[in-house]
């Protein structure tokens, strides 16, 4: 059984641990994004965010300190989709993960889709923590 003892060393080695990490936070949500700001505040790492799939491809077109993209899969105008396949053109090497209600749903076509893991809303802060340090 873990104790709050236990819980307190987990969140303690989260101090720090994505410094000089850059993460962007796509979603047309704000509240997603703070909320996801939030969950990664002692983690260290740099957050920004875009609205929009536009907004994601040029920011990610100009800063090249952007380590890793936490995509929204359901936007307007642009999805998740569209936007992940259009910054793997130009940088295939950033990881993104979605992020999304739709993760678990038969018609989320994971085989097919560009993103390089998934993370299920509503978001978990520890699996969060855990898929990015996969890759940061």
């Amino acid at each position: 059984m873990k104790t709050n003892e236990d819980s307190n060393k987990e969140l303690i080695l989260l101090d720090d641990v994505f410094v000089d990490k850059t993460i962007l936070v796509v979603d047309d949500v704000k509240v997603n994004y703070l909320l996801i700001k939030a969950m990664l505040f002692r983690t260290g790492a740099k957050i920004i965010w875009a609205e929009d799939g536009f907004t994601a491809l040029e920011l990610v077109s100009t800063d090249p300190k952007i380590d890793l993209v936490l995509m929204d899969y359901n936007m307007p105008i642009m999805d998740g989709f569209e936007t992940t396949l259009k910054i793997k053109m130009t940088r295939a090497d950033l990881p993104v993960l979605s992020q999304s209600t739709y993760t678990d749903s038969p018609l989320f076509d994971r085989a097919n889709a560009p993103f390089d893991a998934y993370i299920s809303k509503p978001i978990v802060p520890k699996t969060l923590i855990e898929e990015i340090t996969k890759f940061l």
